[in-house]
């Protein structure tokens, strides 16, 4: 796990609802924790007699207070007129298959039912996100690149 992957980590874990995370993989257990609002990071790495400044950066960087956005406590208040999609799992939502390709949908599109509306990717593995209805794109909640967390609204389908 390189110091990207790691950061991406720490980001999709400072949006996300869930106050406690594990990961062990190739060696290294990582442990997050947000009690009272506060997330603390622990990097258990191989006994090694090097110390590896990125992993100290990290958890540096960890210890601030977590920050509640406001926009996501309005984007649950308003009223939904359509059904919305949700993020199946917590990772990266891209809007279009590569960067120079045009978006799967906009917002006033028509989609079918199993329509692709975006991708995720979690763990390297890009996930298809598809219409659960026939309908018109009303809103879309993410942006290219955004990471987005599990059952975060990223659009809604009305007639």
């Amino acid at each position: 796990m390189d110091v990207k992957e790691i950061k991406e980590l720490l980001k999709a874990f400072d949006e996300s609802d869930s106050s406690y995370l594990r990961i062990k993989q190739d060696g290294v257990d990582i442990r997050l924790r947000k009690p009272d609002d506060v997330k603390q990071v622990v990097v258990a790495a191989p006994q090694t007699s090097v110390v590896n400044p990125a992993a100290v950066q990290v958890e540096a960087a960890a210890a601030e207070p977590v920050s509640t956005s406001e926009s996501s406590v309005e984007e649950k208040q308003q009223p939904v007129d359509g059904e919305i999609v949700k993020a199946p799992l917590v990772g990266v939502f891209y809007s279009a298959p590569s960067p120079e390709e045009k978006p799967y949908v906009q917002v006033g599109d028509s989609v079918k039912e199993g329509q692709v509306l975006c991708l995720i990717e979690a763990m390297k593995m890009m996930s298809e996100i598809t219409s659960p209805k026939d309908g018109v794109v009303k809103e879309i909640y993410a942006k290219n690149q955004d990471i987005v967390e599990f059952e975060q609204n990223l659009f809604c389908i009305g007639e």
